[in-house]
């Protein structure tokens, strides 16, 4: 896994870095890491054991050369892990305590004998649930249960408890754009930060993500019906109305006016929920969206992507690209038609 972002998790959580007026000594989490390597797969089986609750668990080498490499490194409030297997690993995985969410990004996949699309997130249930992985690579982002709940019970103003989340949803769109954002901010705090973290501070990070993925897949309490808003505080509806509008030139009036919140209250909203301006977050969900069109390799020209994406300006789009992606808009098109 890599993460290149401008506005990191670690930018968001600097706030809880305690100042040098405050003498005392903040509680600390150490981030473990473990990373395996192995060509045999009664030893990837025993990995796999320690990473995971498992039932069921079969790990067969399909063919010549078997490789299983498995790197993991977090806490229990917050960890990120990445797989790669040429064989096939198949059974039942039970998340326990956390939130679990793997995304394929290459190979073959199935979560209850349904096809996981490749680069989509998918969220496991609480039981256990089937899976089958063949000659593939993932990443997995686990998040404390508990403070996920908590998260969405203050952006859906009802008390804290279990959740229930749309079946088998698959984001799409702005909301998925807001997904990889948050992924791509998580990624460079947990993988490069250091190995021991303030409590406040990685349960900060745990809460950002955490609503990462509340806004990426539909929730309401457990015993709820499915709400035709999952969440109703004003912070939520600010969110939904700018994903919803992301590609039309809306502004943080719009925003703000669609809350029922003033200006500066939206822009503190953000600044607490994300880290960044209303109006960072809105770019960098565009950015992420004109990437995706431009990596589909279809005929649209670059300003065509950047009009459909909500850029007016081609040249001011084509250098925010550059420094969120390190290239430009027609280097990410030419390779996706090679």
């Amino acid at each position: 896994m890599s993460a290149r972002p401008q506005e990191s998790g670690a930018a968001l959580v600097a706030r809880t870095s305690p100042s040098r007026e405050d003498h005392h000594v903040p509680e600390m989490m150490h981030r473990t890491q473990r990373e395996v390597r192995t060509a045999e797969p009664s030893v990837a089986a025993e990995a796999l054991s320690v990473t995971h609750v498992t039932h069921g668990l079969t790990v067969e080498a399909t063919g010549a050369g078997f490789v299983f490499e498995e790197r993991v490194r977090g806490t229990a409030l917050l960890s990120l892990e990445s797989t790669r297997c040429t064989g096939a690993l198949s059974g039942a995985v039970e998340p326990g305590r956390a939130m679990m969410i793997v995304w394929v990004k290459s190979g073959s996949a199935q979560v209850d004998d349904n096809p996981v699309q490749i680069g989509r997130p998918v969220l496991y249930r609480q039981d256990p649930q089937r899976f089958r992985w063949v000659d593939f690579q993932h990443d997995v982002l686990r998040i404390d249960r508990t403070i996920v709940e908590q998260v969405a019970a203050e952006r859906g103003d009802w008390a804290p408890g279990p959740l229930e989340f749309r079946p088998r949803h698959v984001p799409e769109g702005a909301p998925l754009a807001a997904w990889w954002l948050m992924v791509r901010s998580v990624a460079q705090e947990v993988l490069q930060g250091p190995t021991d973290v303030p409590l406040e501070r990685e349960r900060e990070l745990a809460r950002f993500a955490a609503g990462g993925l509340l806004t990426a897949i539909p929730h309401w309490p457990v015993g709820q019906h499915e709400p035709v808003l999952a969440s109703t505080a004003r912070f939520a509806r600010a969110e939904t109305f700018l994903l919803d509008h992301a590609t039309e030139q809306i502004t943080v009036n719009d925003v703000a006016e669609a809350a029922g919140l003033s200006v500066r209250g939206v822009q503190a909203a953000f600044q607490r929920h994300h880290g960044i301006t209303p109006t960072m977050y809105l770019r960098r969900i565009r950015l992420l969206l004109a990437r995706e069109q431009l990596e589909a390799g279809d005929d649209r020209s670059v300003a065509e992507i950047a009009r459909a994406t909500g850029f007016a300006h081609l040249g001011r789009f084509a250098g925010s690209y550059r420094q969120e992606f390190g290239e430009l808009p027609r280097q990410t098109a030419l390779a996706a038609r090679e």
